[in-house]
């Protein structure tokens, strides 16, 4: 994925050591993807920390406990103190991101990330005080990041554990160039018109080299497809119109899609903004419903991938609704 343009891995993307990996946070309530109130900070230890029966956050769960802050690898935080944290402030525009910067980054509503990166030598634990830490992940192994986050205004501290893990640098010998093939699926055949949608795209790779072992495919990222983008077209029959008018191009969409370790590549369509595309506005695009196609694009062991074209209709919601009987 893209941060203010910057290529970055994510923790799905099986990361190295020396790889610059965004720690990618969804936020969800009442089944939306919502905005905390407040992220104090994001602190990063080694997993085996976390070691029963004492534990790297409080007793009450919501922060970090002053016992263990000592075990704190890296830490991420947009304030020096962590009561000014909030989230609807311009410290968490991606715009502030840039090469070996330390904070944290509101990428879509309820979606946030922060990026570990080697070349960060110093940084501020705000979570006791106003520290300054040295970076010290350094090795691979196993991690947590722990979200200091405060969901609504005067609610509780609360402290959000995951999981990664930091790999060697994937360096391997063969006798051969690795072959491979692929096959890309859109799993979304029809889209009701006003909704805003997640596009997937199953992406299922075989490796043909008769003489290399299938299991060298582990030693791949946990995800083959990197830097994904995707085009829509809309597809029109007048022949007033052109039969093919860009809805979305390869550029435009190259920093908003996501990765899931399966190769699954997801573009969010809000069709709800088509009366308002500039195409509608000059004339060109025809009907909002209708045929249309996506292509996605890919990168992959050093190869540029294109899809073939895949089709998908959005109709509007009368004609997708159950006649009335």
């Amino acid at each position: 994925m893209y941060i203010n343009s910057i290529s970055v891995d994510t923790r799905h993307n099986r990361p190295s050591v020396l790889s610059r990996t965004a720690l990618l946070m969804y936020f969800i309530n009442n089944g939306q993807y919502t905005d905390p109130y407040e992220i104090s900070g994001v602190s990063i230890f080694a997993a085996q920390a976390n070691f029963t029966p004492s534990s790297i956050v409080t007793t009450a769960g919501g922060e970090i406990d002053q016992n263990f802050s000592s075990l704190v690898l890296s830490h991420f935080a947009n304030s020096t103190q962590a009561s000014d944290s909030q989230t609807s402030t311009s410290a968490f525009d991606t715009s502030n991101y840039s090469i070996a910067a330390s904070g944290i980054y509101r990428i879509s509503q309820g979606v946030y990330a922060c990026v570990l990166d080697n070349s960060i030598t110093q940084m501020n634990f705000n979570l006791s005080g106003n520290t300054t830490i040295t970076n010290t992940l350094s090795s691979i192994g196993d991690y947590l990041d722990v979200w200091t986050v405060r969901r609504t205004a005067g609610s509780d501290l609360d402290a959000i554990i995951n999981e990664f893990t930091l790999t060697e640098d994937r360096f391997f010998g063969v006798t051969e160039p690795l072959l491979f093939r692929t096959s890309t699926r859109l799993e979304n055949n029809y889209i009701v018109l006003g909704s805003k949608v997640d596009i997937k795209f199953t992406n299922e790779f075989i490796l043909e080299n008769v003489n290399i072992d299938r299991g060298i495919v582990n030693l791949f990222k946990q995800s083959l497809v990197m830097d994904p983008a995707i085009e829509i077209y809309k597809l029109n029959k007048d022949r007033n119109l052109a039969s093919r008018v860009s809805v979305s191009s390869f550029d435009q969409t190259s920093g908003s899609c996501d990765v899931t370790s399966e190769n699954t590549v997801i573009f969010t369509f809000d069709t709800s903004l088509l009366p308002t595309h500039p195409r509608m506005l000059d004339g060109t695009l025809g009907s909002q419903s209708g045929a249309y196609i996506a292509r996605l694009r890919f990168n992959a062991l050093g190869q540029t991938i294109l899809s073939n074209d895949l089709g998908f209709v959005i109709r509007s919601g009368l004609s997708a609704s159950r006649p009335v009987v």
